[in-house]
């Protein structure tokens, strides 16, 4: 496929494959581009930014509607490819095109909400003097350009988080999709471009350090949207602030799971799996740690390694397939370097898996380790299928070892006493701390992101809408 700036379709002599992980093989190209290529692609977004204004907010609104639709008229296409690019299970694509759809319809909805500004009477305050003849309006402008970079996991629903709310506000984008999986996004954007104007949204492909600085030192782009790592995502985050952007940073996690003694266990042991090996485990919000107390460690582990036998790994066209490739076989090397790492350290497998040999595939696996060890595994993000698993013989012990990392994204505990919860949920430094379920939730128009180093700022479809806009004061004095 060819990158799109304005109404071209852009191909280049550097050309970067993209490959199905269930079998390695190519299934497309993309083209790799040039700076200039960029610099054209951002000149074209600010020119069309005033013919996007130009768009009545009313009229915005019901082309995010039309294009909701186009989106469902297309989802089994656009699931197909997405299956085939990330390795994602089809029944879990499906999931997403109709979410993204979900996410374009909330834009649409929350543009009156974000939009409407605020009337204000002056001669409310006593300073300063004359304010009987003073009224004040308070209003929402759209900020203008708007550079996203998104990873390679959530193709759809990553292009709808950060186009549908950029476009419902009037800003165009510069669109930067991973290399690994740009298909779908570029698929989407030809949908959104059916109804939005030439350059209100440029998707542009290739080398992803150079595309960023673009971003960065590119005067004309006012607002960088980022998800991925914390290493990329705070440098590019210190150098737009320095040229005064306006940035979202999601940074991912290595989220934990509390399970304490009245837990029911089915539905923790249900959560802990779905939360590590759906999709393999490569999702920021993943649950990435368990923490379990001492008194039922040897129950909850064993009715754990019972149920995942029971998943499935394998070609995740099949309906039936849990547990898929992952994205690439960098990726599965760096899988056995945390593996061989925990190893090393003193873990214990307590549970491998078996998995297709051809293709992008890792087993899933289940660790046990102290909680003082110093393994990645229970320090880094993995975005993978190894679930280490520690034991703590206090709720105390417990907080401090799900604070125990760099990063504070979601977080989840398992108990029968809410009022415990609660305490608990209190002292962890999360975003989202979830009781009684998965990590893996997120609601589109809640308030994502993180504590620490898991990113800069909250990313829901308002909360996105009212960091893409400024807030203007206009006073009127007679």
């Amino acid at each position: 496929m060819q990158a799109i700036i304005g109404k071209e379709k852009v191909d280049s002599e550097n050309r970067i494959p993209v490959r199905n992980p269930a079998t390695g093989e190519i299934i497309d190209y993309v083209p790799s581009l040039s700076k200039e290529d960029v610099r054209r692609a951002i000149d074209i977004a600010y020119e069309s930014f005033p013919v996007l204004n130009s768009i009545t907010p009313a009229k915005r609104s019901k082309l995010l509607l039309e294009i909701t639709s186009l989106i469902r008229e297309n989802l089994n296409d656009l699931a197909i490819t997405m299956t085939k690019e990330t390795g994602r299970p089809i029944k879990s694509s499906r999931a997403e095109i109709e979410r993204t759809a979900q996410i374009f319809e909330l834009a649409s909805s929350e543009l009156k909400r974000v939009l409407e500004g605020k009337f204000v009477p002056l001669d409310l305050y006593e300073f300063p003097a004359g304010n009987e003849k003073r009224i004040a309006f308070i209003k929402r402008e759209p900020i203008g350009v708007v550079g996203a970079i998104t990873p390679f996991n959530f193709p759809a629903a990553s292009f709808a988080h950060k186009v549908a709310p950029a476009l419902a506000v009037g800003n165009s984008v510069v669109f930067k999709p991973s290399s690994l999986t740009p298909l779908t996004q570029l698929k989407l954007a030809e949908l959104v471009l059916k109804k939005f104007p030439e350059g209100s949204v440029n998707v542009v492909t290739g080398d992803a350090n150079m595309i960023g600085e673009e971003f960065v030192v590119n005067e004309k782009v006012s607002l960088i949207t980022f998800t991925g790592s914390v290493e990329v995502g705070l440098e590019l985050a210190s150098k737009a602030i320095k040229n005064g952007k306006r940035v979202i940073m999601e940074l991912g996690g290595s989220d934990s799971m509390i399970v304490l003694e009245d837990a029911d266990l089915n539905k923790a042991i249900r959560s802990a799996l779905v939360g590590r090996f759906d999709f393999a485990g490569q999702f920021c919000n993943a649950t990435k740690r368990i923490i379990v107390r001492k008194e039922i460690e040897e129950e909850f582990i064993k009715r754990m390694k019972e149920e995942l036998q029971k998943y499935k790994a394998g070609d995740p066209m099949d309906e039936d397939v849990d547990i898929p490739p992952l994205i690439s076989q960098q990726a599965v090397n760096r899988m056995r370097e945390f593996l061989n790492d925990a190893l090393n350290k003193g873990a214990e497998i307590i549970y491998k898996g078996s998995v297709p040999e051809r293709g992008y595939y890792f087993p899933p696996v289940i660790l046990r380790l102290s909680p003082i060890s110093k393994a990645r595994v229970l320090r880094e993000e993995v975005f993978g299928p190894i679930l280490p698993v520690v034991t703590v013989k206090s709720d105390e012990e417990a907080v401090n070892v799900a604070n125990s990392t760099q990063y504070g994204l979601d977080a989840s505990i398992f108990t029968s006493n809410f009022s415990r919860a609660y305490e608990i949920a209190s002292k962890i430094n999360a975003g989202t701390v979830i009781i009684n379920d998965t990590t893996r939730l997120r609601w589109d128009n809640l308030p994502f992101g993180g504590f620490k180093k898991s990113g800069i700022g909250r990313e829901s479809v308002i909360d996105t809408m009212l960091e893409m806009t400024e807030t203007k004061l206009i006073v009127y004095s007679r």
